[in-house]
């Protein structure tokens, strides 16, 4: 009976422990969950956004064009409906966020509610897909004989020590065609002749010859097809994994004793699962550009082949190693690729090398001649994003190297390099930096490469919010200063908007409340830490004078009237009273510094929707999902269900994740 019970207590943990691939997902899901923005950043996301709303509310693909709206280009199709250019693939696989948030926002009747939960919820899809990009690398990595923590390491290096981090919040295609190309890559390898020795250590390994596997072949075929419906430019890798499971049937082929018809027929079989697994994908592809263009043969990209214009040299340069879209300046741990590869060759793996060299070069050849190699205004080369992760595994065998210490400690410096870089595009929207005004090269300068600037920039807001007192400030609610010389005042608010002050007695100021007839009143109030000071005379400009205690909120509220739909003005703002002066003393007389903190409130109209999260002159502290939901239209018990689902599904995955590294997983 003891017997027994020992051998049920040995089940139990056995089917409890969780594999290191499963754990290293659960743990990055969670980060990526709590490091959520919950909005687009390009032209190109909301046009695939454009196809997944098309898709659920009226059930095709054509693309509905709202006025102003921030859509790329699109292309013209059989029946003289817009439609989007691009793959199909990753505006499917949004669906049911998408409906999940249409459904979160069911009962909000104010505008923009469900655009704002819409877009949070399809731009939770790739944290998924370049969590479980990193888990496959870790798993690839186990295979081939390395380390649990030389596995967990690559892994991380990927998810958060690479520009995998920031895409892994957007909704662009590339995290996707990451993980298809991985998958395609590490299935036909995993298909074939497998080394008997179990760790790298071993100069040579003994092969051992069995038959392709046919699963695995199959796999590889599924995720090379469906690159194509997800982003055709990422086809280019279909070559160069169908050439490698050609060369391994080869070298197979001749290193058996056994080369009978049967034998060879077994080859075939496993060749035409390959050739199987490559059909959803190509007929994905098929109706799609059938149900776009009428014909097969029509992806939308005709007129883009007169664009490779880029001199191969500046490319590829550009592309490598400028300060501003080089990869291995945004995903330093690939540096470990190049001893990796050397300690690879040596041990027998020549196969496992030319794979991720051509994977990666194939994209950097590609994109080198094109006219816009740099990727447009991106975190870093974004078009290599789907191939770093072939070349990162590479590094794997730096594990063989003599030198332990030593190459740990440069591992982690990479790795931790990596982190801090990229997590500059977490806390700053990397599309602020590009559009900011000045004499800056954000592509070949140092000082000017978004790793850098990007804590520039943070570290001046930053310093802004954290000044000695006495002050005052214009917080959320104001819209951007109207002076054409870019000082504080004066400025217009929305519905509320906030001064706060410390340290500061009594507060000056004036309120311009007028308005043209056609607009509503403006019921204007005055609140002083949440008590509201009397009803106001409204439609005047009028001056305050306010004793305050030593810490103060100020909120000015009104109803709002819009400029161009009372035909005052082609300005679509809702706009409350002007703040023309403030002037705020201490005690003592001592006149209080005067700082810009403003936030506009957030628009309806779908470009200056798109454009809030970026635009200078919101001076956004994080680009992060919990600094946006308190100014969105979310409010109330909705908004603390959406936080609290977030955060407690984060924290959830990171702990389960965590805990399972912790306990040995492997």
């Amino acid at each position: 009976m003891r017997n027994v019970k020992c051998r049920l207590q040995k089940m139990i943990k056995l089917r409890a422990r969780i594999p290191l691939p499963l754990a290293v997902w659960l743990l990055l899901c969670g980060v990526y969950l709590l490091t959520l923005s919950g909005h687009t950043y390009s032209a190109d996301e909301e046009t695939m956004y454009a196809v997944t709303r098309g898709l659920i509310e009226s059930g095709r693909v054509a693309v509905t064009v709202e006025n102003n709206a921030p859509l790329a280009a699109l292309r013209p199709g059989r029946d003289g409906l817009a439609y989007s250019p691009y793959g199909v693939l990753p505006s499917l696989l949004a669906l049911p966020l998408y409906g999940l948030g249409a459904l979160a926002a069911i009962g909000v009747d104010v505008p923009g509610a469900q655009d704002y939960l819409t877009r949070l919820a399809i731009s939770l899809l790739n944290g998924p897909l370049t969590a479980a990009t990193a888990a496959l690398l870790a798993a690839w990595a186990l295979r081939l004989g390395v380390g649990r923590r030389w596995a967990i390491g690559l892994a991380l290096a990927y998810g958060v020590g690479s520009f995998a981090w920031p895409y892994a919040r957007t909704f662009f295609s590339e995290p996707l065609a990451a993980l298809l190309i991985l998958l395609a890559a590490e299935r036909a390898d995993a298909a074939f002749v497998r080394p008997t020795v179990r760790s790298l250590s071993a100069e040579q390994a003994t092969p051992t010859v069995r038959q392709p596997d046919r699963s695995a072949l199959f796999i590889s075929g599924l995720a090379s097809g469906l690159l194509l419906p997800t982003r055709i430019a990422a086809g280019i890798a279909l070559p160069v994994v169908g050439l490698f499971i050609c060369w391994r049937f080869w070298q197979e082929w001749f290193q058996r004793t056994d080369r009978t018809l049967r034998s060879a027929s077994a080859y075939m079989v496993a060749a035409a699962l390959y050739l199987a697994g490559l059909l959803p994908g190509l007929l994905l592809i098929a109706w799609y550009n059938l149900a776009r263009f009428g014909t097969i043969f029509a992806s939308g990209y005709a007129s883009e082949t007169g664009l490779f214009t880029t001199p191969l040299l500046e490319g590829l340069l550009g592309l490598a190693i400028s300060p501003g879209k080089g990869v291995f300046w945004y995903a330093p741990a690939l540096l470990l690729a190049f001893p990796g590869s050397l300690a690879f060759w040596r041990r027998g793996r020549r196969d496992l090398v030319i794979l991720g060299w051509a994977l990666f070069l194939s994209h950097m050849l590609l994109y080198a001649r094109w006219g816009e190699w740099e990727g447009g205004g991106v975190w870093g080369p974004r078009f290599l994003l789907p191939v770093i992760a072939p070349l990162l595994l590479l590094g794997a065998g730096v594990a063989a190297l003599e030198m332990r210490r030593l190459r740990r400690g440069i591992a982690l410096a990479l790795g931790l390099l990596g982190v801090v870089g990229n997590l500059g595009a977490i806390l700053l929207n990397f599309n602020t930096y590009i559009v900011m005004p000045g004499e800056i090269d954000r592509l070949y300068g140092v000082s000017g490469s978004p790793l850098v600037g990007h804590w520039r920039v943070l570290l001046d807001r930053w310093s802004n919010y954290r000044v000695a007192p006495p002050y005052c400030a214009v917080g959320d609610g104001w819209y951007p200063s109207e002076d054409p010389a870019g000082t504080i005042l004066p400025r217009r608010s929305g519905a509320a908007a906030a001064i706060s002050c410390a340290e500061v007695q009594r507060l000056r100021f004036s309120l311009d409340d007028r308005r043209p007839p056609e607009a509503p009143g403006s019921e204007l109030r005055l609140a002083l830490n949440g008590r509201d000071l009397g009803p106001l005379p409204a439609g005047q400009l009028r001056r305050y004078a306010i004793l305050l205690p030593e810490r103060a909120m100020l909120t000015v509220a009104a109803t709002t009237w819009n400029p161009l739909a009372v035909g005052f003005s082609l300005r679509a703002d809702d706009l409350g009273p002007q703040l023309g002066a403030l002037r705020a003393v201490t005690s003592s007389g001592v006149a209080a510094q005067l700082h810009d903190r403003a936030i506009a409130p957030l628009p309806t109209e779908p470009r200056a929707r798109w454009a809030w999260y970026y635009d200078p002159p919101n001076q956004h502290l994080a680009d992060l999902w919990f600094w946006y939901l308190p100014r969105s239209e979310i409010a109330g018990t909705r908004a603390w269900i959406v936080a609290g689902m977030i955060v407690v599904g984060g924290l959830g995955l990171m702990a389960a994740g965590l805990r399972a590294l912790r306990k040995g997983a492997s």
